[in-house]
Formats: C-alpha cells, structure tokens, sequence
C-alpha cells in the first residue's frame, strides 16, 4: 500500500517540479502510459483500504464512513495516515471485541 501511494506522490512531484524529475517522464514510461499506470495502481490500493476498512465486523459505521470520506476525498493526506497509524489500531479494536 505505502509503495503505491508514494508512487503516486512522486508522480505528482513531477507537475511541480519538471526538470528534476525529466529522466523519469523521458527515459522509462510515455507521459500517457505514466499516468493510466499510476492511477490504476493508487485507485486500486484506494479501493482496498477502503474493501478493508468495511470488513471490519466490529467496528462502528460511523468510523468506517469517516475513514471512507477521509480516503475519497483527501487521500493524499488520510492515505499514509491510515496505512501506518490507523489500520493497526483498527484491527486491534476489530480483534479486541470479539469474544
């Protein structure tokens, strides 16, 4: 999960800073095959954070929806946070309460 968000923040450096990143839009991928694979590989890490925090079985919807929200729509924040904060202690909670 962290490797494809952190493919998708570089490829947004790229539109900040061009002639930095210009070996990577030259030499390995064209511009239009760079971006349909980045966005396949964050919308698909997107929809499963999002498939995992539904399959929670104890867990309020409350949360569940606000980590939803979170994740559509400022995912370039709530992602990482999510993937290395969140999630444990939602799995811990999900575990926890079962008895």
């Amino acid at each position: 999960m962290t490797i494809s968000y952190l493919v998708s923040l570089i490829y947004a450096l790229t539109f900040w800073s061009v002639d930095l990143f210009l070996w990577i839009t030259n030499n390995l991928i064209p511009f239009k095959y760079q971006n349909l694979l980045v966005c396949i590989l964050y919308i698909t890490a997107l929809a499963y954070l999002i498939f995992r925090i539904w399959k929670f079985k104890n867990i309020d919807k409350c949360t569940k929806g606000n980590w939803t929200v979170l994740l559509l729509f400022v995912n370039l924040v709530a992602m990482p946070i999510y993937i290395w904060r969140k999630d444990d202690i939602l799995v811990k909670k999900n575990g926890n309460t079962k008895n």
